[in-house]
């Protein structure tokens, strides 16, 4: 076994004497003085400073001195030694020349810890003075401290699980000294006995964060300047793309290649509904060094008659799996109805409808005259209509504007009230360009 130490014992150990450093008392004459700090057991340390043996002159008091006195397995708080937990860390962009953290995306870690061993760690403080006084000032500014706790913290690393600790007092002894007190007692020593439960963590695997992905580099060269861009693509992933009517905006989703697609009638709250695994965009595209900026990244549609679509996106900060895209409805196909909304004449009530609405309708519109008595006649008298065919109310009379049964070519219309744009194609009416596209129809320009 390759050798490895990491000082987490000592690190827990250093933190105790930091909570310690600092404290001050107050002499006679009204002056403040630090009480130094030291690491120390009482054989090797107090007992060498009492007895002289060593140093001509003894080291003033008051001081304190932490050591520890005992450390056992916590089996209590034991866990599956077997378990990992995986993190996914993203660095910032160092700039070499200054030295300073860019905002650009640095590099990406997969950080594997394992699961630590427990232990309860006791340690001791011996608190030596030269008269009570000094003691009483001393122990009163550490013991209002704890009730009966102190929380820790070993290290400022965010991917340290254990660097959260609590000290608990246990016990106090306040003086070494027995009665009658000797002549040659000149340092009276207090000690508090603190524990707190520790861990021991095994070496963590951190390893270069990936996913599989394919860049292409394209360099356009005209009359006047370079033009790179950065195209990007992720291979293995289709995406959906998709107009969500409760927030009024266009999402991108990505796909694997397990998820389904259904098809839901016009006339639902939503069209689309996705069974699937949802996947995070941050994380796919934190892997680009950064380069992805919101609202300026592009996303690239290829339609089938050879044109691209085009918005820019952004991450949603509440669903990191939605890309937010506002395309450029000039990079539309040309529309040739604009209609106010999608509508079933069954139940859609026409004197409502203003002067030059138009429809797309989801069902016949049948001759009243034939079928039900008047008095229950929604449309007038001899109008009828198809299923998807587009209607139009001139302010006092209905009439067909577009024939779906009789079409011969694509044709494209804009729902006015909510934004989106249908194609009357194969029969049906579907949104004009929303859907799944697989991995060579979509690309991002980053």
């Amino acid at each position: 076994m390759e050798f490895f130490y990491d000082g987490q014992i000592r690190r827990y150990v250093g933190q105790v004497i930091r909570m310690l450093s600092g404290f001050k008392y107050q002499t006679g004459d009204g002056k403040q003085i630090t009480v130094p700090v030291m690491y120390g057991d009482l054989t090797r340390q107090v007992g060498h400073i009492i007895r002289d043996n060593s140093e001509n002159k003894v080291p003033s008091v008051p001081r304190m001195a932490v050591y520890i006195t005992n450390l056992q397995q916590d089996r209590n708080r034991l866990a599956d030694s077997t378990f990992v937990s995986k993190m996914h860390l993203r660095e910032r962009e160092l700039d070499s020349a200054t030295g300073n953290y860019t905002e650009f995306q640095g590099s990406a870690y997969t950080v594997e810890r394992l699961m630590p061993t427990p232990y309860t760690l006791t340690v001791k403080v011996d608190i030596w003075t030269s008269n009570t006084d000094q003691k009483l000032q001393i122990m009163e500014q550490i013991l209002m401290l704890f009730n009966p706790s102190l929380e820790i913290q070993t290290t400022d690393n965010y991917i340290d699980w254990t660097s959260i600790s609590v000290l608990d007092l246990k016990d106090i002894t306040f003086s070494s000294r027995n009665i009658p007190v000797g002549a040659e007692s000149e340092i009276d020593i207090g000690s508090i006995t603190f524990e707190t439960p520790i861990w021991i963590s095994p070496p963590t695997k951190v390893k270069r964060l990936g996913v599989i992905h394919n860049i292409i580099m394209n360099i356009h060269d005209t009359d006047y300047s370079f033009l790179t861009e950065e195209h990007v693509t992720v291979s293995g992933f289709d995406i959906f793309v998709y107009f969500n009517k409760s927030s009024q905006q266009y999402f991108a989703e990505l796909l694997d290649r397990k998820t389904i697609i259904e098809n839901l009638p016009l006339d639902q709250q939503e069209v689309f509904r996705k069974l699937g695994q949802d996947l995070n965009w941050r994380i796919l595209l934190d892997q680009y060094g950064g380069k992805f900026r919101a609202g300026s990244s592009q996303l690239f549609l290829k339609q089938l008659n050879g044109f691209e679509i085009v918005g820019t996106v952004a991450v949603n900060e509440l669903d990191e799996t939605k890309l937010i895209v506002n395309f450029d409805q000039d990079t539309f196909t040309s529309n040739d109805f604009y209609v106010n909304a999608i509508i079933n004449p069954q139940t859609f009530d026409k004197n409502l409808a203003p002067v030059n609405s138009k429809y797309i309708i989801l069902e016949n519109i049948i001759d009243p005259d034939n079928d039900i008595p008047s008095v229950q006649r929604p449309w007038p008298s001899g109008f009828t209509a198809s299923a998807n065919d587009i209607i139009m109310f001139d302010g006092s009379s209905w009439s067909v504007i577009f024939d779906s049964q009789n079409a011969q070519s694509i044709t494209y219309a804009k729902n006015d009230r909510t934004g989106v744009q249908y194609k009357f194609e194969d029969g049906e009416w579907v949104r004009a360009f929303e859907g799944e596209y697989p991995k060579n129809r979509w690309r991002l320009i980053l």
